[in-house]
């Protein structure tokens, strides 16, 4: 959950401080200037082993994304090595008696709860506005960025750090928003990115296992502790924790919305929110010790997990009455795009809703995307 989609023009063209701007460009000129092309990196003697192998499965994952009618581009073409642990630092804030997140403008991504920074000062310096306006606080690092397609995003540093399952994923998961986004609805954005990254990742695996597998028999080697197979587990297992703690960000989301809705005074409320949040997170705790996230409750932490892990059942019944087609998954989304774009009262969760509710989705399907009866 350390992506950030990030546009630099709508920085530029903000009312923001032209100082913060000014920042984000230098940042991010520093990013693009300092791109190399993957390739040449992977033949460079200098590059580490580990760091090779990774690059190359980058490409790998770049290439199987395309295959699956995702729109690359010139995206993960390139790798930049940056001098830091952290790309940016991302600000959220929220009322502490309500769900009210403060948000911001930019163009072509609209309206956004997050705002980026290069340095954790800056970030912290932010924040501290924010609280003086009544507002509690998140802030979280962040590893990657998408710039939507509008520039070459390289892979950075910051992200080949991570597990290689988590290296697979950040690609599936920024190509996915260079392919498509709908202007003003993050979490319906970030959320079905989210499905996509797990959901693509483990079909990658998938298929990274078999040739694995099909290799060792013929040379009649112990195959089951295979890395490829290892880290299909590892995928599977990454998604199922991400559906368990949906469930979990919703329920608490829903029960704490309600307490916030009420009558009760402000007073109650952040006493009464406390129980609450300490009864959902303690079995959950449990079964995950090695849990970072929700450490204490905090409105602006949950409202970006939830931005995150939003509707991850409807994306999979959608995918499933598709029949697994990438394809027309990807051209039920763009239709949702198209239908929210020309009825602003719309909301894509409506639009995914009656998608999934079709009685005669194959049908509406065909007649709606041109697709074959038996793509």
């Amino acid at each position: 959950m350390k992506k950030f989609a990030f546009f630099l023009s709508a920085l530029i063209l903000t009312s923001c401080s032209p100082f913060y701007a000014m920042r984000a460009v230098y940042e991010e000129g520093k990013i693009l200037l300092a791109r190399k092309p993957i390739p040449e990196v992977i033949n460079d003697s200098a590059t580490g082993s580990d760091e090779r192998r990774k690059l190359k499965l980058v490409l790998k994952a770049r290439e199987f994304a395309r295959g699956l009618g995702l729109t690359p581009k010139d995206s993960f073409t390139m790798y930049t090595k940056i001098n830091r642990d952290v790309l940016a630092w991302v600000l959220v804030g929220s009322k502490p008696d309500a769900f009210e997140l403060y948000t911001w403008w930019f163009p072509f991504v609209g309206m956004v709860p997050y705002k980026g920074f290069f340095t954790k000062k800056a970030a912290e310096r932010a924040g501290a506005r924010l609280k003086q306006k009544g507002y509690e606080i998140w802030i979280r690092d962040t590893e990657a960025i998408s710039t939507l397609g509008w520039f070459n995003d390289p892979l950075l540093s910051t992200t080949l750090r991570n597990h290689e399952v988590r290296v697979v994923n950040t690609v599936f998961h920024e190509i996915f928003h260079s392919t498509v986004w709908i202007p003003n609805h993050v979490d319906f954005n970030e959320s079905l990115a989210n499905f996509v990254g797990n959901q693509a990742s483990i079909e990658f695996y998938e298929n990274e296992a078999r040739v694995a597998l099909k290799n060792c028999l013929k040379s009649s080697l112990e195959c089951k502790d295979l890395p490829a197979v290892q880290n299909r587990l590892l995928a599977r297992r990454i998604l199922e924790r991400e559906f368990e703690l949906a469930g979990l960000i919703t329920r608490l989301y829903d029960e704490l919305d309600a307490l916030y809705k009420s009558d009760k005074t402000k007073e109650e409320k952040l006493k009464l929110r406390e129980e609450i949040f300490n009864r959902h997170l303690r079995p959950f705790r449990a079964r995950y010790p090695e849990l970072k996230i929700l450490k204490k409750i905090n409105n602006a932490e949950i409202i970006q997990l939830k931005l995150y892990l939003t509707g991850l059942p409807e994306f999979k019944r959608l995918f499933l009455k598709l029949n697994k087609s990438w394809p027309r998954f990807i051209a039920a989304i763009k239709d949702i795009k198209t239908r929210v774009e020309k009825d602003a009262a719309l909301s894509p969760w409506q639009v995914l809703d009656k998608l999934i509710s079709a009685r005669d989705m194959h049908k509406k399907e065909r007649k709606i995307y041109g697709a074959q009866k038996n793509s």
